[in-house]
């Protein structure tokens, strides 16, 4: 019976642009924990042991809609470049975006394999099996410093 890991972490940062300059998300690979010690160990020993921070980078984001500053939620793609294990891939989010008051609320949704980005997994026959797809879900809540 199959079953989805769950990877969570609350230790990113961004630069956000919104004046065209070019914006960035990190994520500390090895704060990322699910349900299972072994898979934790895994992700932070051997699939980025090298490299704990993956940044993903955007050259400048389009001009925003009205509907941005209407306090409504506007979709949108962003495209640019993940950075892991010291190689950039292309990589493209799918975003919701909402500004409710001085609060920037972001949601970021993409899709991956871990061929794409030249990570070989792990499988032990009868055992465990690793997917190659990968989702993954950014919220980036933001607020004025």
């Amino acid at each position: 019976m199959p079953n989805d890991a769950v990877v969570r972490t609350g230790s990113l940062s961004s630069n956000l642009n919104l004046e065209g300059g070019p914006s960035e998300v990190s994520v500390d690979l090895h704060s990322l924990s699910s349900d299972q010690t072994f898979r934790d160990r895994y992700i932070r020993d051997r699939m980025f042991r090298n490299s704990p921070v993956a940044v993903f980078t955007v050259n400048g984001l389009a001009e925003l809609p009205q509907e941005f500053f209407d306090g409504r939620t506007f979709t949108s793609q962003v495209t640019g470049f993940l950075n892991v294990n010291g190689a950039d891939f292309p990589l493209t989010f799918d975003l919701e975006v909402r500004i409710d008051g001085d609060v920037l609320n972001v949601l970021g949704r993409t899709e991956f394999t871990w061929d794409q980005l030249r990570i070989p997994v792990r499988n032990v026959r009868n055992i465990v099996s690793v997917e190659d797809e990968v989702s993954v879900q950014i919220l980036l809540v933001a607020e004025p410093g």
